[in-house]
């Protein structure tokens, strides 16, 4: 069977990223339970954690084994010794080939078999436990109903729409609910900013909105230092920011939701055309990761996409397919979702937003304008477009804006 991921234990790094709270304080603004000789019942092997670019597809067999605790130090170096540096390899030798190549007795070999495996293994849950997963708010109240209550918890769901259409605004307005309906369990938030476009000012704003929305009382400071900002410019910080990302959610006590803002922006930047199934192979093993730490840690994942003029494709990858569920109708041309098929598939729920085509205000007032958000891709509900508004308030449906636009 192929095995799969288990959830992170906790553990703070010292540093590496930074709470919302002190990015506004910069700005001077107001603030199987196993026994044996290596354990007793309540000692398991655990996962430390995995390496980004080792992910195939939501399993963990492919990690270090150095990232499984439990193991003695002395077993540690005889399988070192012998070569066996992942999970997969060790799993994949016999319980004989390992007592010869490793001089232990079989009674220890099954055991250290036993505690690599319940690292990997996946942890079973029954269908009422996934239908009492829980759900985010976007804000749209009309969008959530459609949703099933929002975001689901455990899956991934990407925002694609071009610059400056609002998908940071709905990552800021989703991290706003999180925090307020979730503060009785001090709910945090981990946010990977790439294109630096992260507002703490603007987090602020919207967290007091919510209180006011919600008639939550509580600390709007306590609230924004529950929010974890990890930044990286460039390929190479976005895989840093990966690496520190599960050390976050390793210091996070109860983290709902992970922001990634964005994916393209990097990876655009980085891989040139030839290098196109180079980028779909890490990029796909990127997602495994997200997926595994959504069901994991039960947490809702969230990531933002850009958009490309579709005539700029080669025309033998864009197929119906692709078009049906990737293409944005814009002002002046007909856009796709970049990242390419593969992501596509990978992603649980696909939200594609974009500017009102009959809207006649001039670009650069873009911000006054209607926008569209369509539901573009979930296996639980059909294809839907709901008309927003961005304001002072956060994202609200068309048909309800009592509030000024925001500027």
């Amino acid at each position: 069977a192929r095995l799969s991921s288990r959830p992170f234990p906790l553990l703070r790094l010292a540093g590496g990223s930074r709470s919302a709270l002190a990015l506004l304080r910069e700005l001077s603004l107001s603030p199987p339970s196993l026994s044996g000789r290596w354990g007793g019942p309540e000692r398991r092997g655990t996962h430390r954690g995995a390496r980004p670019g080792a992910m195939i597809y939501g399993s963990r067999h492919e990690d270090a084994l150095e990232l499984v605790t439990g193991i003695p130090e002395h077993v540690s170096e005889a399988v070192r010794r012998c070569g066996i540096s992942t999970c997969h390899k060790l799993l994949s030798v016999s319980e004989l080939e390992l007592v010869e190549m490793l001089d232990m007795f079989l009674s220890d070999v099954r055991e250290l078999v036993a505690l690599v495996s319940a690292a990997c293994a996946p942890s079973p849950q029954t269908a009422q436990q996934l239908l009492r997963s829980g759900a985010l708010s976007t804000g749209i109240d009309e969008l959530d109903a459609h949703l099933g209550g929002g975001l689901r918890l455990g899956s991934v769901t990407e925002i694609v729409g071009p610059s400056s259409v609002g998908k940071t605004q709905l990552c800021l307005a989703v991290t706003a609910e999180a925090l307020v309906v979730g503060h009785s369990q001090s709910a945090g938030v981990v946010y990977v900013d790439t294109e630096r476009s992260f507002c703490a000012v603007r987090l602020m704003a919207l967290i007091k909105r919510a209180l006011q929305k919600h008639g939550v009382v509580a600390d709007t400071d306590e609230l924004m230092f529950r929010v974890n900002v990890i930044s990286g410019d460039g390929w190479e910080g976005y895989e840093q920011c990966l690496h520190r990302l599960q050390a976050q959610l390793q210091g996070q006590q109860a983290t709902t939701l992970l922001v990634v803002d964005s994916i393209a922006a990097p990876a655009r930047g980085h891989f040139e055309r030839s290098k196109l199934v180079e980028r779909q192979r890490i990029l796909a093993g990127h997602t495994a990761l997200f997926k595994s730490i959504a069901e994991d840690e039960r947490m809702a994942v969230l990531v933002t996409n850009q958009v490309m003029a579709l005539s700029h494709m080669q025309s033998d990858a864009v197929d119906d397919g692709v078009r049906d569920l990737a293409r944005i109708h814009g002002l002046d041309e007909d856009l796709s979702a970049c990242l390419g098929t593969s992501w596509a598939h990978c992603v649980n729920v696909r939200l594609v937003m974009q500017f009102h085509a009959e809207d006649s205000q001039p670009k650069g007032r873009r911000h006054h304008e209607l926008r569209e958000l369509r539901v573009a891709k979930a296996n639980f509900c059909a294809e839907r477009t709901f008309p927003f508004t961005v304001t002072e308030s956060g994202l609200e449906s068309a048909s309800v804006v009592a509030t000024p636009p925001f500027s």
